[in-house]
């Protein structure tokens, strides 16, 4: 039971399946001289988040969370206490920031040899074993912080919420990198998929997406997109990014691909799907599966920066803590224009 004046953060937790509520929680405190307190600003939700709230996630099949679940893994804040340990001098009181959804042990074989993303003692931010960015304040481990901005008048903007899933974008790239006259396909229009576009066409190669919802988004930003594969000018593709995380768009990515392409995999559905590897095998192709991009989120964060005004497009609609509930029955209506919903913390 708190004690009478005793300070208490408001935050937002999933409670049960489609089930949202504020509630107030202890205030957060910094435990260790590595940690820095933040303010939070704005917290994305996604695919991930709506899976929690409708009860098909993995995290809940497997026991790494359960219900209330305090979710909320994409997010920009400013620090306000900053860490008393720091390898990184900008880590100050001001500065605008966010982080890595994966912390990293830093002693496990895997992070020893450089490959944090697939670290065995794996905590992950509003996912398991550390509590989500849907609060007013978080404590988080300074390695795992990226500093978006320190200057004179810093302030966090909504577009660096998308920071987080473009860093899953350029894990894909780093595996997958495009040859100059490249055609890839991008399976799905929403976040993922039109930041996966955008970034592809940074290279001379030609890039288009098929989203059967033709989101108005594509268009404003000049993105050649398509309604159904079959409306696909003909010839193979040497890449197809698979980020929709449907059944159907999963299986049909071999026989869009050219003998010896590849394919992306960013999105991936909720359930087992069948994918005829005897295919894969005859043609020479292969699969490159993508988890996190925890060492680009500097480059994501340029990006993100660089080009702010367009990827504004990308914003449907904020809602406050105290509506987040209003903000997942919208992400999971899906009769959006534009596929990022959030939580403006202070609304």
């Amino acid at each position: 039971m708190r004690t009478q004046g005793e300070i208490t953060l408001k935050a937002s937790f999933i409670t049960g399946i489609r089930s949202v509520e504020a509630r107030e929680i202890e205030d957060a405190q910094i435990q260790q001289p590595d940690e820095a307190l933040i303010r939070v600003a704005y917290v994305g939700i996604c695919g991930t988040d709506l899976e929690l709230y409708d009860g098909t996630s993995n995290y809940l099949r497997r026991g790494l969370t359960e219900y209330p679940h305090h979710y909320g893994h994409e997010w920009v804040g400013v620090i306000e206490t900053p860490p008393q340990i720091a390898h990184d001098s900008r880590l100050k009181p001001g500065a605008v920031v966010t982080g890595s959804t994966m912390i990293p042990c830093l002693t496990c074989d895997f992070c020893q040899r450089g490959r944090r993303n697939l670290c065995t003692n794996l905590r992950e931010v509003g996912l398991y074993e550390h509590g989500g960015a849907a609060a007013q304040k978080l404590v988080m481990p300074a390695h795992v912080l990226t500093v978006i901005d320190d200057g004179s008048g810093a302030e966090p903007h909504p577009e660096y919420i998308l920071i987080e899933p473009l860093v899953t974008v350029l894990e894909g790239l780093a595996k997958a990198t495009p040859e100059p006259g490249d055609r890839v396909l991008v399976l799905g229009g929403g976040t993922i998929g039109t930041l996966a576009a955008l970034v592809l066409e940074q290279y001379p190669i030609e890039v288009a997406v098929v989203d059967p919802s033709q989101p108005v988004h594509l268009a404003e930003l000049g993105i050649t997109a398509y309604k159904t594969v079959d409306a696909l000018p003909a010839g193979d593709w040497d890449a197809v990014w698979e980020c929709s995380g449907s059944a159907a768009a999963l299986q049909a990515t071999p026989s869009l691909l050219r003998n010896g392409g590849v394919a992306v995999l960013i999105g991936f559905p909720p359930a087992q799907t069948d994918l005829d590897a005897s295919e894969l095998a005859l043609r020479g192709q292969y699969l490159v599966g993508v988890r996190h991009g925890i060492d680009h989120y500097a480059a994501a964060a340029q990006f993100v920066r660089e080009h702010r005004g367009k990827l504004g497009t990308l914003i449907d609609h904020s809602y406050s803590l105290d509506d987040a509930q209003a903000a997942f029955e919208r992400l999971e209506a899906g009769e959006r224009e534009r596929p990022k919903v959030m939580l403006s913390i202070d609304k």
